[in-house]
């Protein structure tokens, strides 16, 4: 039931930004937006609270959010109105997949041992565009047991270049023999 309920909410936003012809914009604004409620996740508890009132609720949007679009303050103060806000992190999540889904892009997280350089990032993402055909988004985690090289993790795909991997192998490869 909940799953059916984020997934309205995402699609009537999606919608709403089509129209609005700010669909880059505002998935740039949802991944800010879920940044912060994963960092505070009391903020969708006092939202969600009833011993605050809906203008005040409505304040603290505008205060907390003021440099995001009128329309996405908009749709979180649907979700607050429709008493749904303790659902607020997953009402997120759920609408920037359906932005992913119609920019074609695919959001994943590249892991390395140390901070890559930009020129790195860069052909890392060309790669994986080219072999899939989308746009790809990483999120960097430096990951120092990795030793070197990178691997990035997507939704239904694994490309794993890290030394770590290539000493298992081996190994594995030796204890076999």
């Amino acid at each position: 039931m909940e799953n059916y309920i984020f997934n309205r909410y995402a699609i009537a936003f999606l919608d709403l930004s089509i129209q609005e012809k700010s669909v880059n914009n505002d998935r740039e604004e949802l991944k800010i937006l879920k940044n912060v409620l994963k960092e505070n996740k009391e903020y969708q508890r006092i939202l969600y609270g009833k011993n605050i009132s809906l203008n005040e609720k409505y304040d603290l949007i505008d205060r907390s959010f003021k440099d995001l679009s009128s329309h996405t303050r908009s749709f979180l103060k649907v979700i607050v109105k429709n008493n749904i806000s303790f659902y607020m992190y997953e009402i997120i999540k759920e609408s920037l997949y359906r932005f992913d889904d119609y920019l074609n892009i695919e959001s994943g997280t590249l892991y390395v041992a140390k901070k890559p350089s930009d020129e790195d990032i860069k052909k890392i993402i060309e790669t994986i565009e080219k072999d899939l055909n989308k746009r790809i988004d990483l999120n960097i985690v430096i990951k120092p047991d990795l030793i070197g090289g990178f691997k990035v993790v997507l939704k239904n795909n694994i490309y794993d270049a890290s030394i770590k991997t290539k000493l298992d192998s081996l190994k594995n490869y030796l204890v076999k023999e």
